[in-house]
């Protein structure tokens, strides 16, 4: 299941809808401001080697009339720590997996912090996924949120610094 809360400043009731593709997986209708649990029966697992998305559309209705509506995605993973040949390792969705990626500190020779096009982060994180690695440590910035989509639908775990202001003295 994935939790939902839609906030809003009116009574107004919210579909919610999560589909795999054209097909629609669970349908519920909820009320602003409340969270509410959207089963995903037989649910796909993300991984990095199956990355799969689910899509979630999100409708606001007033007397049958939709005044809004958002689209979206998840998935549904588990990242936990667990014992394995008495050690605890990082697990992914109850399994163990090493986790292999290289340190990026996201720099770009023309922008210095900036991507030259949305391209650009794309072909990063496909030329990381082609050398071996499965994750990649951003370190101490934060990507514009198209890099993390990308991420998500290539199927690259991202271990996420704390970012840094620069400001050392």
């Amino acid at each position: 299941a994935v939790n939902v809360t839609v906030k809003g400043d009116n009574d107004a009731q919210v579909l919610l809808e999560v589909k795999d593709g054209d097909a629609v997986v669970s349908s519920v209708t909820a009320v602003q401001g409340k969270k509410t649990v959207v089963p995903v029966p037989d649910a796909k697992l993300w991984s990095p080697d199956s990355p799969f998305l689910y899509d979630l559309n999100i409708s606001v209705i007033c007397d049958g009339d939709t005044l809004d509506r958002v689209k979206g995605y998840f998935g549904m993973r588990k990242i936990s720590l667990a014992k394995d040949g008495g050690f605890t390792r990082m697990f992914l969705n109850n399994e163990p997996l090493f986790h292999i990626g290289p340190l990026d500190q996201g720099f770009w020779p023309d922008g210095i912090y900036t991507a030259p096009t949305d391209a650009a982060l794309l072909y990063d994180i496909q030329a990381t996924k082609q050398m071996g690695f499965n994750m990649i440590r951003k370190h101490i910035k934060i990507e514009p949120r198209r890099w993390y989509y990308h991420c998500d639908r290539l199927g690259m775990l991202v271990w996420q610094d704390m970012p840094s202001g620069n400001s050392y003295g």
